[in-house]
């Protein structure tokens, strides 16, 4: 098997070494850059295999980078301090695989490396929304326009419990685990 590559794209040295050091292991390189720019100039040269980017960065944010490379040939993974469920969302949508948050862990970092990994090497699966219940597909559809429970709850004038159990639901029969995986399905 050849080596790993992983880009990681961060205006902040200290998260970028960070990313780095727990990234670093047999079998992989690491390419690290400042800005969104230099990433995307490295792109044109060499692909990595798996990027993580930062968000938040100054001159071109981690969404107008997603935007310029698109549509992406491998999986980014957003970085992110500040991030929110419509950011998120939005995210995914431009084509991003995952969202962590700042500060991360080791575990956060390599857990999300490896779905990453995995969804690479699975064929994407045309997964349809026809098993889902009329109010369920009504939460699927707001969950992918970036509505939190509450504003679900709000917006379908019910409980919020209530949106809780039919969005367990929907991932429960769309095999999600996450926001990130049910856009992916519904921008499909």
């Amino acid at each position: 098997m050849s080596e790993l590559k992983i880009a990681i794209t961060d205006d902040d040295e200290a998260v970028r070494e960070s990313l780095a050091a727990v990234l670093d292991l047999p079998g992989r390189v690491i390419a690290t850059h400042p800005h969104g720019l230099a990433f995307i100039e490295a792109v044109k040269s060499d692909t990595p295999d798996v990027a993580f980017l930062d968000l938040k960065m100054p001159q071109l944010s981690g969404l107008d980078t997603l935007r310029r490379l698109s549509p992406l040939s491998f999986p980014v993974i957003m970085v992110s301090a500040h991030g929110d469920i419509a950011t998120a969302v939005e995210a995914i949508r431009l084509g991003a695989f995952d969202f962590i948050e700042k500060p991360f862990t080791p575990v956060t970092v390599e857990a999300a490396l490896a779905r990453a990994i995995e969804e690479r090497e699975v064929p994407v699966d045309t997964l349809s929304l026809d098993g889902l219940t009329s109010r369920e597909r009504e939460i699927a559809e707001t969950l992918n326009r970036g509505l939190t429970n509450k504003e679900i709850a709000r917006e379908l004038d019910i409980s919020p419990r209530t949106v809780e159990i039919h969005r367990a639901r929907v991932f429960a029969k769309l095999g999600v685990r996450n926001v990130a995986e049910l856009v992916r399905i519904m921008s499909r």
